[in-house]
């Protein structure tokens, strides 16, 4: 009850510093520090000549106040935002800023705002919870509420000085931000500070422009795999993998021979010649890989589910054949399987998949071990992302031994494990230290 009580004041406290932040300028915030301190001062007014100094600050702020009220301002707000953004890299995108008012503008501050709501308390307490961190860093602090509140908004952008601003004409400006997180980065309201004539507390103009941005897993350059397995008979061909039905890949016309199915009588033909022609189809070989992504993420810290999501997208990038499938298959509330590659898919879709995927349960490994099965004889290859190495785990990969399906494993962990303190591993197995990525892909 006592930490419900807590957070809720948190965040009361955040929503008035960050209207003091944007309402007032620098000059206006020294101002208000000096009112403050000149009333506590100034009580006792026989004793010091503070209260003068209040009371000067007090009307100072009153006339800011009121002409701010009449400091009226106009203009039109376009932001040009990329569709993709990446963790941890800087995303730069232009804003255009068209002054609609016939009066010449200066000392003015362009601010963003994210769509985001204010997290749940559970969703707070789970966070203060969760990862290996000592006890002095669980406890009920803003900073960490602050940093929460943060993440799951995704960005964190400065204000930015505009230059000046001519009437009825338009200004570019460049605004970057890093992005914190995967998903979707909303923007909300584009906001122009223009301060009063004292320069001390500014009126804003708030113009309602939600966009957004899908922000992708940080990506790492994988070393080439020499990946075995050969190219496979798909049923179906192209079409198959497409799952709308059983229709082979057409490549001509000819007679009728006993035998042949009623079903592939070219009428067309048959009623131009007066004789049965039958259509002939080409058998599709081609090679199928399967990218398995486990998403069980347990007692384990976020940040080795998120290196997990890291691997898998790199691994989806990485040089394929112009004629192979990728099968990516996950499981969040249910199982789920996408397919990308000759003409199906871009490989865009599978990175836009991987920055929503969410952990799962614990019988998620289950559920995606059934999926496997069910596909592994049109697979020619596996590449398993795996967070764990249970014996549930172990046996399965034992099993897809024993079935003579190639398969890779890419067991993430944090460094606290070497290869020789598992004691079963497949032959081509590899441990991911989730803290160096980019070395350990890189040396694969």
């Amino acid at each position: 009850m006592f930490s419900r009580w807590v957070l809720t004041r948190y965040q009361h406290i955040f929503q008035i510093s960050r209207w003091m932040r944007v309402h007032f300028s620098r000059m206006g915030h020294l101002c208000l520090l000096l009112l403050l301190a000149s009333g506590a001062f100034g009580i006792d007014t026989k004793a010091n000549s503070s209260s003068q100094l209040f009371v000067f600050l007090l009307c100072l702020f009153l006339f800011a106040f009121l002409n701010s009220l009449f400091n009226r301002f106009k203009a039109a707000i376009h932001r040009q935002l990329p569709p993709y953004a990446t963790v941890g890299e800087p995303l730069h995108y232009t804003v255009t800023i068209k002054n609609q008012r016939t009066k010449n503008y200066s000392h003015c501050a362009y601010l963003e705002r994210f769509n985001t709501p204010y997290p749940t308390t559970n969703a707070l307490l789970t966070f203060y919870q969760r990862d290996n961190k000592p006890w002095h860093k669980k406890m009920l602090s803003f900073r960490l509420w602050r940093r929460f509140f943060i993440h799951q908004q995704g960005s964190y952008i400065t204000e930015h000085p505009l230059p000046f601003l001519k009437a009825k004409q338009s200004t570019h400006i460049k605004v970057s931000c890093i992005p914190l997180r995967r998903g979707r980065l909303s923007f909300s309201d584009a906001i122009i500070a223009k301060p009063d004539v004292l320069g001390l507390f500014r009126r804003l103009y708030v113009a309602k422009n939600k966009q957004h941005c899908l922000v992708l897993p940080k990506r790492y350059p994988v070393a080439p795999l020499a990946l075995s397995g050969q190219r496979k008979f798909q049923s179906g061909g192209i079409s198959l993998a497409n799952s709308v039905g059983d229709s082979s890949e057409f490549m001509s016309l000819r007679e009728y021979r006993q035998g042949d199915a009623l079903n592939q009588i070219h009428w067309k033909s048959f009623a131009r010649h007066g004789q049965l022609i039958v259509k002939e189809y080409q058998d599709e070989f081609f090679v199928r890989r399967a990218l398995i992504l486990d998403t069980y993420q347990g007692e384990l810290d976020h940040d080795i589910f998120e290196a997990a999501i890291s691997v898998a997208a790199s691994l989806a990038i990485s040089e394929q054949p112009n004629d192979a499938l990728l099968d990516l298959m996950f499981v969040e509330h249910r199982t789920h399987h996408f397919t990308a590659g000759r003409g199906l898919d871009q490989s865009a879709h599978l990175q836009e998949i991987l920055a929503s995927v969410q952990a799962s349960d614990v019988h998620s490994f289950t559920q995606l071990e059934q999926s496997v099965r069910t596909h592994q004889q049109r697979c020619n290859h596996l590449s398993c992302v795996m967070l764990h190495w249970d014996t549930q785990r172990q046996d399965f990969f034992k099993s897809l031994t024993a079935s003579n399906l190639p398969f890779t494993v890419f067991l993430v962990d944090d460094g606290s494990r070497t290869p020789s303190d598992l004691k079963w591993t497949p032959e081509h197995f590899y441990l991911i230290n989730s803290h160096q990525l980019a070395t350990d892909l890189a040396a694969l």
